[in-house]
């Protein structure tokens, strides 16, 4: 499916995304792409009210940046990722720093990609359409991520 497929148009709908970060300049900057490419955006500007707008969900997407609070996006990533309906949401990392060491397998603690700031539009949607095009058939076939990942870690045990 080619990326262009995955902007929402006004007949195939919106997709909401979940856009968290504590510095409220990148956070309006890319809920604006997003909302200028049509997507519906929530922002939060903590992990507590990322919390309180997950509960207001379903989400498409969500990006976290690595720095929102001391506990750090991580922390966030997994409590987001065992409520109701977010088993299988992609979750894109952002950063202004490159990773530290111990943050780079992103993919390890529930995340999709990385994407270091300042990103333009273009990696945005590329990596928003790369996160939606590889979870949504797993969404439709696997409704518990947790299951599913559990189920694949016993056979390969």
């Amino acid at each position: 499916m080619p990326r262009s497929a995955l902007v929402p148009t006004r007949h195939q709908g919106a997709r909401t995304i979940l856009v968290a970060d504590r510095d409220l300049r990148s956070r309006t900057a890319t809920a604006a792409i997003l909302r200028r490419l049509g997507f519906e955006v929530a922002e939060a500007e903590s992990p507590r009210s990322a919390l309180a707008q997950a509960r207001s969900g379903p989400y498409s997407c969500a990006i976290l940046d690595l720095n929102i609070s001391e506990a750090g996006a991580f922390d966030l990533c997994r409590r987001l990722l065992s409520a109701p309906g977010w088993s299988w949401t992609p979750v894109i990392f952002t950063s202004s720093r490159p990773p530290e060491p111990e943050q780079r397998d992103t993919l390890q603690e529930g995340g999709f990609t990385f994407l270091l700031k300042p990103f333009r539009s273009g990696q945005l949607l590329s990596a928003v359409g790369d996160a939606l095009a590889a979870t949504t058939p797993l969404r439709e076939s696997r409704p518990d991520r947790r299951r599913a990942l559990s189920t694949v870690e016993a056979a390969t045990a």
